[in-house]
Formats: C-alpha cells, structure tokens, sequence
C-alpha cells in the first residue's frame, strides 16, 4: 500500500474554534493572510504569519482563546495538566447551549495541508474526528451516526473510537505512528505545541511536560547560568553576577550571597521562566502561545523580548499583550498584529482601508480608532446618499448628494 509520507516543518495554518468556553459562534485566525509588506519579513515565513501579536480588551476572550488553540496537546499530545482550561462547567458555551465544543486545525507541511478535526462533548469525552490529507479523508467518524470511514491506503491500525481519547491519541499510544504520515504530522504538532502564561510565583503552562516547571533549575541543569546573565543585561537591562548553588540560582553581593528567586522583583522571575521556555521550545515546529507574556514588565524591556523570541526562535509564536507599544511597523507588520473583540479576531490590515507603510505609527493609529472593529463595520457602508454597501449606482449617488450639498 502507498502511504502518504508528509516530510518537512509543520506550520498551523488556520485554526477555528466554536461551542467552547465564550466562543458560542466559530471565530477563527487565517495564518494564509500574508499581506505584500516589505517589511518585517522576519515575522512570516513562506505564505504564513509565523509571530504575531494579539491585543483586546479584558475578558475578550484571548486566554480561552489560547486554551482552544492548545486543547489539542492533550486530545492528541496525551498531556494532562489542568490549569483550568478543562474545568467541565465552562468548557461548553452557555450563551448558545452547545452540546459539543469542534475544534478545527489546518497544518502544512511542505506543500501537503493536513486538517485535522474533533469535538468535544466535555474536556475528555471525543464525540467526533475527522483527518483530512490534501482534501482526501484518512478517516472520520461521529458517535452520534453510525458507522467509520477509514482510507486503508492512508492509514494501518485505525482503531475505534470509545467516546473518550481521540483515535490518534489512540494510535499514538499503542503502536509507533510514522512521523511523515498524516497522523504523524498531527502527533508531531500537539506534542510540541505550548500554552504559557506569565506568573511570578507559579509555573502555569500547557504541554511539554506535565509537572511544574521549574525555571532556575532547567538554567543551572543545562548549564546555561552565563547565557542568562547575558539575557537579564541585555533584554532586562539587569546587570547582576550570578552563580549556581546546587539547582538554585544566587547573585553574588561583594562577599556575600541573595538567593535569585526570593530577592529579585516579580518581573525579574518571569524573565527567568519566559527565558527558560523560550529556550526549551527554541528549535521546535509548533506553536507557541505566550499569554500575558510581558506581565510586569518595564515597556522597552518587553519590546527587546520580543525582538529577541522573534530573531531565535523558529516556532510558530503568539503573543498576547496589553502593551500597544509593542504594535510596531520596527519589528512587526498589520497582518500579524490581532485584536479580539465581540468573539471575532482581526488583523489590523483587515481593520483599515489605508496603504500601511513602514514610517505609519500604528500604536498611534490604534489609539486613535483606526483600527476599532466597529468603526470598520461601518466603514463598509460604502454609499453615504443610499446608506448601501452595494450601491449598483454608487458614483451617480454620490454626484447627486455633491450636487445637493452645494446647492444648498
């Protein structure tokens, strides 16, 4: 049998949500948005937004927003920390009634686009699932109608489905999947995609490994204790003299000694934990979720971080901030800069009618209103005479309300 084998980096292309937690209707991020900027080519790679940041106001949902994109590191991942984003009382959307909460993804690798879908009817009950490789079905099923369909020239070994792990999960755990196949790219994906959200005195992540993080010890263990000092100078603007004491981390003070953690400010540990994570996941094809990553911390100190994750990190990298600062043609670009609001999430582009060049301040157009949701909407009322988005005789409309303007 010729199986397909899918070889290359994998990269989300598109993910889309609805049922779950506040989203009862589908929202969505295109990743294929790519806009003709000459600038900020850093921030894409190939046909795809790869860094990007998301903005909205409190409560617009970005968190859960973060906890969908990733719910996909435990249904197939088989990760099992619980932050609260499985919390079975706010895991279906009230607002609609949903009885199951679908997740889709569309992944990429080398040319080959492998979408993946399921549904929840609670955080570890998988209700439906379907695998799609460049628009052949590899499988698909739903408990609530009989019967599965599965390709066996695109996949060995489909067992069925129980009503609680995905059959990937499934898979995964009881035999060796190939890496190149289509389940394969979609293991690969979950397995080293993260959620993080910025604390000062817990580790709060989704994915990876499932015990608590530990920040100071990963430095110190994987002898990167000098590689950080250099981070806190040149990223914090924090110049202090550290050395190990066992797994902790110690700033030298003249003949002297402060324990790291108990000592420095809250900002100052976040660092520590952004930096071990952004090291950890340095290197992989997956997504990376950074909620509230600059939390406490001083506005040039996170522009720098940012720059920095940008410039050596070749995963995929979401940042959630409330710093509009860091809404900069310097390092960033309109569609790949996001705002949540009412359930939908816009690229800055998609808000605006006007040419965005490099020299444009986009935190002061931001601040402004022009990029407000509802201020676009009704920028789409094309023809003021008519009050019609699609006047069939818009230019004699206009005319005609010219001409009465000066007649009068």
């Amino acid at each position: 049998m010729g199986h397909t084998r899918i070889r290359g980096y994998v990269m989300l292309i598109r993910f889309w949500v609805q049922g779950y937690r506040c989203f009862g209707k589908r929202v969505e991020i295109d990743l294929t948005d790519k806009k003709n900027y000459r600038f900020g080519k850093e921030c894409v790679r190939g046909d795809f937004l790869d860094k990007m940041v998301v903005l909205g106001n409190n409560n617009a949902g970005k968190t859960a927003f973060g906890y969908a994109m990733t719910d996909i590191v435990s249904t197939v991942g088989g990760f099992s920390k619980d932050i609260g984003q499985h919390n079975v009382e706010c895991f279906l959307n009230k607002d609609v009634g949903a009885e199951r909460a679908t997740f889709h993804y569309d992944l990429s690798r080398k040319g080959s686009v492998v979408s993946y879908e399921y549904s929840k009817s609670a955080p570890d009950s998988v209700v439906a699932e379907k695998l799609i490789v460049d628009r052949r079905t590899v499988f698909e099923y739903d408990l609530e109608r009989p019967g599965m369909f599965f390709d066996p020239d695109l996949i060995e070994g489909c067992p069925a489905p129980d009503g609680r792990k995905s059959v990937i999960l499934s898979m995964y755990e009881s035999h060796a999947v190939d890496p190149d196949s289509p389940a394969g790219v979609v293991i690969e994906f979950a397995t080293h995609s993260l959620y993080y959200m910025a604390m000062w005195k817990h580790d709060v992540h989704i994915g990876m490994i499932d015990e608590e993080d530990d920040a100071e010890r990963f430095v110190v263990q994987n002898g990167h204790l000098d590689l950080f000092q250099s981070f806190l100078k040149e990223v914090c603007s924090i110049d202090i003299d550290l050395f190990a004491d066992g797994d902790r981390i110690m700033i030298r003070k003249g003949s002297s000694a402060l324990p790291f953690r108990e000592s420095v400010s809250r900002g100052t540990m976040i660092a520590c934990r952004l930096y071990a994570w952004t090291v950890r996941c340095r290197d992989r094809n997956a997504l990376i979720y950074f909620d509230d990553f600059d939390d406490m911390f001083h506005y040039r100190m996170a522009e720098n971080a940012i720059r920095t994750i940008i410039s050596q990190n070749s995963a995929q990298c979401i940042f959630v901030t409330h710093n509009t600062g860091l809404v900069s043609n310097d390092f960033l670009r309109p569609d790949c800069c996001f705002i949540m609001a009412d359930g939908e999430l816009r690229s800055l582009s998609s808000l605006t009618d006007k040419d965005i060049r490099r020299g444009h301040n986009l935190e002061k157009m931001l601040r402004e209103g022009e990029f407000d949701p509802k201020a676009e909407s009704e920028r789409t009322v094309s023809c003021i005479p008519c009050q019609s988005s699609s006047c069939d005789v818009l230019d004699e409309c206009r005319q005609a309300e010219g001409s009465k303007t000066r007649s009068t």
